[in-house]
């Protein structure tokens, strides 16, 4: 029975081989999904604002990883994990963007008087909720789309510098700047909401 569950549940210094083993077993690809796809799919919703939509970006990027894991070159957990956010980091921007453009189009509809937009259930309500996240959240978007990238990618993903830095195609020295700004960015921003005594 132990060693069933051995099996199942690899010690860290085997996931290097259950990594190389994923791109052909489908069992070992299953483990795989299982270790990361709560993961990712805390980081999708740190960067999204709906749960329902982040958890479609999340199974859009394990089908994407299922799709092409046999062509992967990586040979360790560090590649695979490196290469499963940056494929996140992709579909998350994606979503953004066509969120960005719908309300867009919405909103230019609204003011041409093309519809209500009071009318119950449309695209912008997604917008109202954004004004009900918590503080934090609310700071974090105020942040450019890189930096947003680098702060979820450290704190929601557990990801490391080195990591984020191969996701976000800078040296590792700039990660850890471009971190700093940011948090020092939050801070202040954070502050400015606290009342004054």
């Amino acid at each position: 029975m132990t060693d069933a569950r051995a099996e199942s549940e690899p010690e860290p210094h085997d996931n290097d081989d259950l990594v190389r083993r994923a791109k052909t077993d489908r069992s070992a690809f299953g483990t795989l999904f299982d270790l990361y796809y709560p993961r990712v799919a805390r980081y999708c919703l740190r960067r999204i604002s709906d749960r329902a939509i982040a958890e479609d970006v999340t199974s859009e990027v394990f089908l994407q990883v299922a799709s092409h894991i046999g062509d992967f070159a990586g040979r360790t957990e560090t590649d695979f994990r490196r290469w499963l956010f940056r494929i996140a980091t992709n579909a998350i921007v994606a979503q953004l963007r066509q969120s960005q453009r719908r309300a867009e189009l919405w909103q230019t509809a609204a003011h041409r008087g093309q519809f209500d937009q009071t009318a119950v259930g449309h695209p912008l309500g997604a917008e109202h909720d954004r004004l009900d996240w918590p503080a934090v959240r609310a700071a974090i978007a105020e942040l450019d789309e890189r930096e947003q990238v680098i702060v979820t990618l450290r704190f929601f993903a557990d990801c490391s510098h080195e990591e984020i830095a191969d996701v976000v195609d800078l040296s590792v020295g700039a990660t850890r700047t471009a971190l700093a700004r940011a948090l020092a960015r939050l801070r202040e921003m954070l502050n400015s909401l606290r009342p004054s005594e």
